[in-house]
């Protein structure tokens, strides 16, 4: 039998005992992607894309969702999957310091107006639309970077 309590004390994000499953939205308008600089680790300072952890008892999709409106005020709807992408981090002495399965949508705007500037709330410093052509010139996370190389998005 497992004990919760022993297994949620050393069940933490940085140096976890088993990979975490998080979420991010791909929203798209006219060749500009939807970034956020990330307020908190991994990767504080980075820009990547909204999102987040999934919760338990959560589906991924909604997840999704709830991230992207977390982080920059925009609903949105799940399209369709952009990519999965194993984010693994080690620190200096070649520990996992953090292991994340990243599940991405695709995602359409559902309220709003479309032409509306996000809003930088939650776990993001700042929220803007960055040009396909000129994400190359932001500090942008390894695995965003790994998922627009997938989707030849900006990097070849």
């Amino acid at each position: 039998m497992v004990d919760r309590e022993k297994l949620t004390a050393f069940d933490t994000r940085k140096y976890p005992v088993r990979p975490h499953v998080g979420v991010g939205i791909l929203l798209v308008r006219d060749k500009n992607l939807l970034l956020v600089k990330r307020k908190f680790d991994p990767d504080a300072g980075y820009w990547s894309i909204p999102g987040g952890h999934l919760d338990l008892g959560e589906k991924v999709q909604s997840a999704a969702e709830r991230e992207g409106f977390e982080e920059t005020g925009f609903k949105v709807k799940v399209a369709k999957l952009a990519g999965i992408i194993d984010k693994i981090m080690y620190d200096d002495k070649g520990k996992i310091e953090y292991h994340y399965v990243l599940i991405n949508y695709f995602v359409e705007q559902i309220e709003g107006d479309a032409n509306q500037p996000p809003k930088a709330d939650d776990d993001a410093l700042v929220a803007k639309f960055v040009h396909f052509d000129d994400l190359k010139n932001y500090k942008l996370t390894e695995s965003l970077i790994e998922l627009l190389k997938q989707l030849k998005i900006g990097f070849k």
